[in-house]
């Protein structure tokens, strides 16, 4: 019996109830415009450029921020509905990249555990490539924008993760 009436221990994420959560939340995301993407780009460009020249300290998080609203021309909400979704793209697309250079890796070798964990990576190649639950929570053409845009935000993508570390 399980701990809890509300508890099912067998319960599994559906598929069909992961979509319904994603065009629920598709009504509340911001349709991303190219200008929008542009003022987002330089918003990260500016925090970027004054978090890794700022010694460490909350401090320097502080005036990255606004140091990013002010390159951006943006509204901070646009900007934080739109960091959100960069960090998902971006996080996304830098998982596949990083997965595709570790198969090719795996390929190159020939025992028989190499090859079964190239059979598990080609898998999860697969999954991580499909970008269609972000274009259900996000919308198709937002996703379009970006994927124009990809190498530019993965690399952002990067810097952002090594600077937010180190911070």
């Amino acid at each position: 019996m399980s701990r809890s009436m509300f508890d099912d221990l067998d319960a599994s994420a559906s598929a069909r109830m992961d979509s319904a959560d994603s065009r629920t939340l598709r009504l509340s995301a911001h349709p991303l415009t190219e200008a929008e993407l542009g003022g987002l780009l330089r918003y990260q460009e500016a925090f970027l450029t004054h978090l890794e020249g700022a010694p460490e300290g909350a401090g320097a998080l502080v005036d990255a921020h606004q140091k990013g609203l002010e390159a951006s021309g943006l509204d901070v909400k646009v900007v934080e509905l739109g960091t959100s979704l960069l960090r998902a793209y971006g996080g996304q697309r830098w998982t596949a990249r990083t997965l595709r250079e570790r198969l090719a890796a795996l390929e190159k070798r020939e025992d028989a555990a190499s090859q079964e964990k190239a059979d598990k990576a080609r898998s999860e190649l697969r999954r991580i490539e499909d970008l269609e639950p972000l274009a259900r929570r996000y919308g198709q053409g937002s996703i379009d924008l970006l994927n124009g845009h990809e190498d530019r935000l993965v690399a952002l993508h990067t810097r952002m993760q090594k600077a937010l570390t180190r911070a």
